[in-house]
């Protein structure tokens, strides 16, 4: 099973001038690799104020690799899905989400 952690960008990059509602999504227990980002943005589609993309280099770039949600949890719950079909293609990351080898 995939663990991700939302760790504040504020915290993750050691800077104020990020927003409260900016995340890093990070595998394992927060000191992994991030390997996307939850937001929420200002111009999105209406009712869907929460942005998610993954940014791994290990997982093709894709236009599925990115999207809207109306929550946060829901943004976490989108991501984690898009990761779990994006890495069952194989490449760096196993079917469980981890990186092969692990």
């Amino acid at each position: 099973m995939t663990d991700f952690v939302l760790v504040s960008a504020r915290k993750s990059h050691g800077a104020d001038f990020w927003d409260k509602d900016d995340y890093d999504v990070r595998l394992g227990d927060g000191s992994g690799p991030a390997v996307g980002r939850i937001m929420r943005h200002p111009q999105t589609p209406e009712g869907q104020p929460w942005f998610w993309t993954i940014v791994a280099r290990e997982i093709p770039p894709s236009i599925h690799n990115r999207g809207y949600s109306t929550t946060r949890e829901q943004a976490m719950a989108d991501f984690k899905a898009q990761w779990l079909a994006s890495s069952n293609l194989g490449g760096f990351y196993g079917r469980n989400g981890q990186p092969n080898g692990s």
